[in-house]
């Protein structure tokens, strides 16, 4: 079995057994629901922090590595606003409509998923290109998705409650208080690695000979996806698959066209551009329940997109596997 295989199996395996395993402890009274939100904070200091330094410090830094962030942006908004206008035709009630059409443009681009097999297939480069794609992420989650969250749970909320501030005085207060929360660790070891990868530091061997990546994923997946079972309430769950259903229709065809099209519009092609598409067409984000959470829109809905979509992912990725090999797989993305 080539490495390929063997990283996207474990990978693979790992996600199936932490998602199940937290909503099966939960149900034998094992563990509770409020155990989430603390293990995906460990996850995020103690995971995603080493992570975005070591892959950026290894990075093939070439002139176009700029446009993938600004590609992974301006296609994440754009699928974003098309879910928005096409719940608005469906008659989505607000606090499912924030759901539906934000859950289209925010993807499990981290190494949860689409990070997970960038590394399976591309190496430290992919993984690499796949953190500099997440760079957009806290602008574009809370200057753009967070005050939409805002604004239709507002709708949704008891009349004669406080004045709230504007919408843009509320992204900027909230985008400080993430640039300022011990969580947004990643963002700053991105900037240390990219800045010793620019002054030529080398990398220890030790981190490729003894997998530590690697290592880290692991850690992360179990931790993070362990948190959504924890968090699922499975009888909710069937009521919601045409919604779900909608969104992944979305998530998985017109998120990757808009990044073709993103990408040809700004002359992106071979790693960078496979890395984009493949990352444009990954599920929605583990960070998009912890928004429906926080603002009072329809979690239930959101627990079941976030599901389906990985069910859907997870498998279409199985079946490539069986068929064609982890080199086929690469085929289809372009690598």
């Amino acid at each position: 079995m080539s490495t390929e295989h063997a990283r996207i199996i474990v990978f693979l395996s790992c996600i199936l057994a932490a998602g199940v395993g937290g909503y099966v402890l939960k149900r034998l009274g094992w563990a509770k629901a409020e155990w989430a939100p603390p293990l995906m904070s460990a996850a995020i200091i103690g995971c995603d922090a080493p992570i975005a330094l070591l892959a950026v410090w290894h990075l093939a830094i070439h002139t176009d590595v700029w446009k993938v962030p600004l590609a992974a942006a301006l296609a994440a908004v754009a699928t974003s606003l098309a879910g928005l206008a096409i719940g608005r035709r469906l008659r989505l009630p607000p606090r499912d409509l924030a759901v539906f059409g934000l859950q289209s443009g925010m993807g499990n681009v981290g190494y949860t998923l689409g990070g997970a097999l960038c590394f399976a297939l591309w190496g430290i480069q992919g993984l690499a290109l796949e953190q500099l794609f997440c760079l957009m992420w806290p602008f574009y989650a809370f200057l753009f998705c967070f005050p939409i969250a805002r604004h239709y749970g507002q709708q949704s909320a008891d009349a004669g409650r406080d004045p709230r501030p504007s919408a843009l005085r509320y992204a900027a207060g909230v985008l400080w208080r993430s640039l300022t929360d011990l969580r947004s660790l990643p963002l700053y070891m991105v900037t240390l690695g990219l800045g010793m990868n620019l002054r030529n530091f080398t990398p220890p061997q030790a981190i490729r000979r003894w997998h530590v990546l690697d290592a880290l994923m692991v850690l992360g997946i179990f931790l993070q996806f362990g948190a959504v079972g924890l968090s699922v309430e499975a009888r909710r769950l069937p009521a919601l698959w045409k919604p779900a259903l909608a969104t992944a229709a979305l998530k998985f065809l017109l998120s990757p066209a808009l990044m073709l099209a993103t990408a040809a519009a700004l002359g992106l092609s071979g790693l960078p551009l496979s890395v984009c598409v493949l990352l444009a067409a990954m599920p929605t984000a583990l960070y998009s329940i912890l928004m429906a959470n926080l603002f009072g829109l329809n979690r239930d809905l959101a627990n079941a997109t976030f599901i389906l979509t990985h069910a859907v992912c997870l498998g279409l990725v199985l079946a490539a596997i069986l068929v064609w090999g982890a080199g086929g797989l690469r085929a289809l993305v372009g690598g």
